[in-house]
């Protein structure tokens, strides 16, 4: 009788054994298997306690740049100034500026270039404005620019769209490039652009396709940070001081150019006008020998004023600035509110009517006779 008792308290045992173990075994998977949202939520919460202050508990910050794990103690006790579970990189990082130096052959004379790459971390970055006095990015704003070249007259429009675009958690600024060669394009791009705390203005990455016959013949050169070992990098310095050097994007054997600081006081003429105190770099690629060249950022323009090629010559001037309003096409210039019937624009939205001669818009009735 003691016998029978004791089986029939071991198997109860058992069956509640299994259901406690169910019911344990559906709470481990139950992320797995229900609402994606809160996983995201999850991941939501763990990106922000990475971005906390200097200081804090969750991060000891061990050097500018790091994307440290969340250490709970006071000290960081491991070697190397890294984080627990964080691999240690200390031999390719500068120990101050969390900037990792690689050397690379420059087209300019064949020197060899020791180029600065800074650590992106996106919670270096706090607002979409981009307002670096050299490389200012105002939505709606257009600049024109021409260049004669051996294959004819290059004009190129620049519109800094009011569109953005979400890269490794950091809101980037929508910028349109069209480049026309005689009247028909060959190329059309979309770049992306962030600027961060300290007012470095970043690229990270491009959309671009180049036509021919109106065709599409290639998208080489398109990249963006964070894909396929894609690296962003810095167009424009918060305080640029000679001798500086940077690369501005890194995508190898697709997208690596650099630039270095050659002066900040130069004075440039084009026909947009004259300017003073302009920062000079020189611009180059290592993939491409060709590209080698001067470019003069102007503070009264916020941008590129002019670009000479070192080797030939040749000039890419501006030729004016339309502080319109950006559309949601991203492109098209003069979005309804402006006649700007200088040359060089391509309106279609004249709210008032064109008085100008010779610089018709498109679809619209030359009125030179009324």
């Amino acid at each position: 009788m003691e016998i029978k008792k004791i089986l029939m308290f071991t198997a109860v045992a058992i069956v509640v054994g299994s259901i406690v173990s169910m019911t344990t075994t559906s709470e481990v998977f139950a992320p797995n298997t229900g609402n994606s949202n809160s996983t995201n939520a999850r991941s939501s919460n763990t990106l922000s306690n990475d971005c906390v202050e200097d200081g804090s508990p969750g991060d000891d910050a061990d050097e500018p740049g790091d994307i440290d794990v969340n250490d709970e103690e006071e000290e960081d006790t491991d070697i190397g100034d890294e984080d627990e579970g964080e691999a240690n990189n200390d031999d390719g990082e500068e120990q101050e500026g969390g900037a990792a130096s690689t050397s690379v052959v420059g087209s300019g004379e064949g020197a060899t270039d020791e180029i600065s790459h800074t650590k992106f971390d996106p919670c270096d970055f706090g607002n979409e404005s981009i307002d670096n006095p050299y490389f200012t990015l105002t939505p709606g704003t257009t600049f024109t620019y021409e260049s004669e070249t051996e294959e004819g007259t290059e004009e190129i429009n620049i519109v800094v769209t009011n569109e953005t675009k979400e890269i490794l958690g950091v809101t980037a600024t929508v910028v349109r490039d069209t480049v026309s060669l005689d009247g028909e394009l060959v190329e059309d791009t979309f770049d992306w652009f962030a600027q961060d705390k300290e007012g470095n203005v970043w690229y990270l990455g491009e959309d671009t396709k180049e036509y021919e016959n109106g065709e599409v013949v290639t998208t080489e050169g398109s990249w963006e940070a964070g894909v396929d070992g894609a690296e962003a990098g810095i167009v424009m310095l918060a305080s640029p001081q000679v001798g500086d050097t940077y690369r501005q994007e890194w995508y190898p054997g697709h997208a690596e150019d650099a630039a270095e600081v050659v002066s900040l006081n130069e004075e440039v003429t084009v026909p947009h006008g004259t300017f003073t105190n302009c920062l000079q770099t020189r611009e180059f690629s290592t993939l491409e020998p060709e590209l080698n060249e001067y470019k003069y950022y102007c503070t009264a323009v916020g941008a590129v004023t002019l670009e000479v090629v070192i080797d030939s010559g040749e000039r890419v001037e501006l030729i004016d600035v339309n502080a319109g309003e950006a559309n949601d096409e991203g492109g098209q210039n003069g979005g309804g509110i402006d006649d700007a019937d200088e040359p060089g624009d391509i309106d279609v939205n004249d709210e008032e009517e064109d008085t100008d001669t010779g610089n018709e818009d498109e679809e619209e009735a030359n009125d030179e006779e009324d």
